[in-house]
């Protein structure tokens, strides 16, 4: 390559690697700088492209173990003073090291979920035997209980089978703890977990609480029937003649009891066990106003032996009806009974 002449300064190209040789054209003198002079903004390019080379990452001790952004950090810590930061940009990071951080991660990640996974699970079967034994417990306790109640309303039906029931307000208080005991075990039984095992323990206490409440149910509509009956088929005194004077207070006495024992009939408290007497009974209070406009008119005509044949008729009735309301009742009573003995007995888990 030759001299070249710009004016009046004459550019070598410099030997290789050198800088830019300057020569000032004088007059009669030529003289070369010994330093070649650089051009003004040569030391900033050459930091700049020093600096802004991505690929020179300073060497690291046990980088598998650092992330990537412990990585770009460190390049950043390890950059000298003189160089500048404006120009750096991440460089790429050995494709190697980069999947083995990402495996070991992926690794580490799996293995925390699994155990997470195993600790879930291993709780959950734990949780659910627990849950189980307490239901369990909590179902044959129910079932105890109930088996006490049920005992309780033994002397009730016991004593409706004569037809009424001596003390109605002890009969009462049983048959409302009876009735208490059999919800709580429904509760229990459907809090029972969703097991297949336990599905016929499930299925065994729902029909002892559904027994119990059908027990009580049936009791309690029967002894109200039965007291009722008891109450609007007591004997009424009527007399077989009258004067003019005693016809109106008579008349008054037969309207109300006629009149009580029609309301009485129509409350009746009903079920399958009384409703074919409880027909009859409504039969009889049907007939009541022709019986009743039948018997004043004896007692107007002043024929003791005509009122007196009404007197019977109506009292043949009502020992009807009450004789046939025994043989109704002790049929309730042996059908309670029955039931008594299949409801007393708890229930026993075996697992």
């Amino acid at each position: 390559m030759g001299r070249r002449e710009v004016g009046s300064i004459d550019i070598e190209p410099p030997p290789f690697g050198g800088g830019i040789a300057i020569l000032e054209r004088q007059p009669d003198i030529v003289s070369a700088d010994p330093q070649p002079a650089r051009l003004e903004r040569a030391p900033r390019v050459a930091a700049a492209r020093t600096v802004a080379d991505p690929t020179r990452l300073s060497p690291v001790t046990d980088s598998d173990t650092l992330s990537l952004t412990g990585l770009l950090v460190e390049e950043l810590w390890n950059l000298s003073p003189d160089e500048d930061i404006i120009g750096w940009a991440p460089g790429e990071l050995d494709e190697t090291l980069v999947r083995t951080g990402v495996r070991k991660r992926k690794v580490i990640a799996i293995g925390a979920l699994g155990l997470v996974a195993l600790l879930v699970g291993w709780r959950a079967l734990t949780w659910d035997d627990a849950n189980t034994a307490a239901s369990i417990e909590a179902v044959t306790l129910a079932s105890a209980d109930l088996v006490s109640r049920v005992s309780q309303v033994a002397a009730p039906a016991q004593d409706l089978s004569d037809g009424t029931v001596d003390d109605p307000l002890a009969a009462s208080t049983a048959l409302g703890s009876l009735d208490e005991t059999a919800r709580s075990l429904f509760s229990v039984a459907g809090d029972m977990p969703d097991d297949v095992e336990l599905a016929p323990v499930r299925e065994q206490a729902i029909n002892q609480a559904g027994g119990a409440l059908d027990l009580g149910t049936t009791l309690a509509e029967s002894i109200s029937y039965a007291s009722a009956v008891h109450l609007i088929t007591r004997p009424i005194e009527l007399p077989t003649e009258t004067d003019i004077d005693g016809l109106g207070g008579v008349t008054e006495t037969v309207s109300g009891w006629v009149s009580e024992f029609t309301n009485g009939v129509n409350s009746l408290p009903g079920n399958d066990l009384t409703d074919t007497h409880r027909d009859g009974m409504a039969d009889l209070a049907a007939s009541l106003p022709d019986w009743q406009a039948s018997y004043l008119d004896a007692l107007r005509a002043r024929d003791p032996e005509r009122a007196a044949g009404h007197i019977a008729e109506l009292e043949t009735q009502i020992t009807f009806v009450r004789d046939s309301w025994n043989d109704a009742a002790a049929s309730i009573g042996d059908w309670a009974g029955e039931y008594i003995d299949l409801l007393a007995v708890p229930l026993v888990v075996n697992r």
